[in-house]
């Protein structure tokens, strides 16, 4: 695939990609030399930052979203069919009573799976929280190495992770 793009753009996608570039081409020369002062203006790096975070908690958050509705979509799908099942057992109720009574224990065992599952979430829950958290502690380290003021800080992380002034607080109090 390499071999079909021009040469030039072909440097370009190698230095955006991270890849070794020749620097003969006048535009990645000067892309170099604008990326160096892009990485020495401390505003930039600190509104890079913040966006990088602000961006991998929304991925992350994506991420957990499409995980719980693809798990609603396949518990609701197991629901569709025990319920199924029960309706079948119940129409043949009268000839059939053993299969009620097996269908009442797969039943069971259906919900013991749904409470590990919601076991599991829990745990996952927590899990996330605490990545949260440490995230939050992170990044309000972060910001305390590039001396914002802890006002600022207190306001980024209101706008930025949604918590509550008592919330904040916890986090200065350690």
């Amino acid at each position: 695939m390499k071999h079909d793009v021009d040469p030039k753009m072909q440097a370009f996608l190698d230095m955006i990609a991270q890849r070794k570039v020749e620097e003969t081409d006048p535009l990645v020369v000067k892309l170099k030399k604008r990326m160096t002062v892009v990485k020495r203006n401390r505003k930039w790096r600190s509104e890079y930052m913040r966006r990088s975070l602000y961006e991998m908690d929304q991925e992350a958050r994506e991420r957990r979203i499409q995980e719980g509705e693809r798990k609603i979509q396949e518990g609701e799908r197991r629901l569709q069919e025990g319920e199924r099942r029960i309706q079948d057992g119940e129409r043949k109720i009268k000839e059939k009573e053993q299969e009620i009574y097996d269908e009442q224990e797969n039943l069971k065992e259906r919900n013991r799976k749904v409470q590990e599952e919601e076991h599991k979430l829990s745990k996952e829950k927590q899990r996330l929280q605490e990545n949260q958290q440490n995230l939050i502690e992170k990044f309000i380290e972060g910001l305390r190495e590039y001396g914002v003021n802890e006002t600022a800080i207190k306001e980024k992380i209101k706008d930025t992770f949604s918590l509550s002034d008592v919330e904040i607080k916890d986090y200065f109090s350690k």
